[in-house]
């Protein structure tokens, strides 16, 4: 099955053919009052700026951002552009009222994706894993939480840094992908705050399947007006 990035790419390939084109560790079971106070105060917070990474695996090498405001997530596509600012294939994503849209600047149209009702896997095949293994990523001291699903071959490796990334569970559920890395990452509890600069899907024998890397966070005041369709935009079904 193809990972999450990818179904994304796909996903905004056919999107626009209708115009013509187109986590940090999770703190010990005994916290300190410092810790707490600190978590309570990150649920209060929200990260604003732009989450650079990208997708490799055997087949391809894809570049994407995550422009965050507020409860607004703008995702940019790059594909195969390590450097580019601009992008003619992104998404927005309205958290609070649960709507995306999918815009494409060159044909100055845009369309709206139903989303798809986001329900809880039950499924007892998958076993976390949250380790004391840390290493630093973008300055950020990250531990390693793993899930494993032997059912299905499949373990997926995060390193996950705690700050204000409280959109990040919720984005998840709204795209509701069913890709592994998307999937597996709802099945650890207590997420609030967190977000993976880094994860490593690998069979259970080991063997690599595809990576997400962060390559740069920036925290900054973004514009609104990058969230919103431009006026001049016309819907596809006009």
């Amino acid at each position: 099955m193809r990972d999450f990035y990818m179904k994304l790419k796909i996903k905004l390939v056919l999107i626009f053919f209708l115009f013509g084109s187109f986590y940090a560790f999770s703190q010990p079971n005994k916290k300190t009052a410092d810790d707490q106070a600190r978590n309570n105060n990150l649920k209060d917070k929200n990260f604003e700026g732009s989450i650079r990474f990208v997708q490799e695996n055997l087949e391809d090498t894809l570049y994407y951002t995550y422009y965050v405001k507020n409860r607004l997530v703008r995702l940019d596509v790059h594909e195969n552009c390590k450097n580019c600012e601009s992008t003619d294939n992104y998404m927005i994503f309205d958290l609070n009222g649960g709507t995306i849209t999918a815009i494409k600047p060159s044909r100055k149209m845009y369309i709206n994706v139903p989303p798809k009702p986001y329900t809880a896997n039950k499924e007892q095949n998958y076993q976390v894993i949250k380790s004391k293994n840390n290493k630093k990523i973008q300055g950020y001291k990250c531990y390693q939480w793993r899930v494993k699903n032997k059912v299905q071959n499949t373990e997926v490796a995060y390193w996950v840094a705690q700050d204000n990334f409280n959109f990040f569970e919720d984005f998840l559920k709204l795209w509701n992908r069913s890709e592994k890395h998307s999937v597996y990452f709802l099945q650890i509890p207590e997420t609030d705050g967190f977000f993976p600069l880094q994860s490593e899907e690998r069979t259970v024998l080991r063997e690599q399947k595809m990576t997400l890397r962060v390559l740069d966070i920036s925290k900054k005041s973004l514009e609104t007006e990058i969230f919103v369709i431009p006026k001049e935009y016309q819907p596809y079904d006009h």
